[in-house]
């Protein structure tokens, strides 16, 4: 399986886009199958050919004679989700930022993200277009098309508090609930409901996951400074290694000597994966 990560060259789409991937997935090739794990971003992904069909314990992606293109979005899950690739496959996936996919939508993120695996089609253009440029052979020339279309989708997206709100978690990622909506005068409740709204996680879910996501960038650019678990809690802003092991089962599964020494990087990207 061959994955290309490429990150916004369009100074515009550097604020909303993480990065995005090609995945080639050849029909000569064995079946691979990953875990991938809780992210503060949202996922959109497009496939040509093919169908995902979602089963209580694995995604299956395989081709398809009958759906030339199948969609989806990811933002709403706490635990890992496992994709299987079998047979012959091309897919794109957007790595959109906290709030960065509510930059291109009418309504809110909420809307388009019923459960954890949402078929995705929020323009009425849309399958068409990404048909279109999945069929393009030449990665640069599709990465190119990629971004001139969702470029063209930027609407603009304001709030009176969550952009802070996030801002002040990544500063003081251990700020209370209560601490975090005092900031703004408002309730918790209202704290909460705006982050489900625009987010589709709670502040509290979202704190975890940044935690965690934190270590795993901590361990990726490789900061001298971290020799043990414990380093590796406090330079992550968990309250202690105890906080970090119990985080890092709660949302992979793996305590995180396990978790890092199998752990797969893709690309120099924040894409991280468990083969099997």
């Amino acid at each position: 399986m061959q994955i290309d990560f490429f990150r916004p060259e369009n100074p515009g789409l550097q604020n909303y886009i993480e990065g995005y991937y090609i995945l080639n997935h050849s029909e000569n090739e064995d079946r691979v199958k990953y875990l991938t794990f809780p992210s503060v971003n949202s996922f959109v992904s497009v496939v040509s050919h093919a169908e995902n069909s979602v089963l209580p314990e694995i995604i299956s992606v395989r081709p398809s004679q009958y759906k030339s293109l199948d969609t989806s979005l990811v933002c709403r899950f706490n635990k890992p989700i496992c994709f299987e690739y079998q047979g012959n496959i091309k897919e794109i996936t957007i790595a959109f930022k906290p709030l960065g996919l509510n930059v291109f939508l009418k309504g809110e993120l909420k809307d388009y993200s019923q459960g954890g695996f949402d078929t995705f089609i929020p323009f009425s253009d849309y399958e068409k277009e990404m048909k279109t440029i999945l069929a393009i052979e030449n990665q640069k020339v599709l990465a190119e098309c990629l971004e001139n279309y969702w470029k063209t989708k930027i609407k603009g997206f304001s709030h009176p508090f969550l952009h802070k709100a996030i801002a002040l978690i990544e500063e003081k990622p251990n700020i209370s609930t209560i601490a975090l909506a005092n900031q703004f005068n408002i309730s918790q409740k209202t704290l909460i409901k705006h982050f489900k709204s625009h987010i589709c996680k709670t502040p509290s879910e979202y704190k975890r996951i940044f935690r965690f996501r934190k270590a795993l960038e901590t361990m990726r650019t490789g900061k001298k400074e971290v020799t043990n678990l414990t380093d590796l809690s406090y330079l992550s802003d968990f309250f202690d290694q105890s906080h970090m092991i119990t985080n890092f089962k709660s949302l992979t599964g793996l305590p995180p000597k396990t978790f890092f020494k199998n752990l797969t990087t893709v690309k120099d990207s924040k894409i991280h994966w468990l083969f099997h």
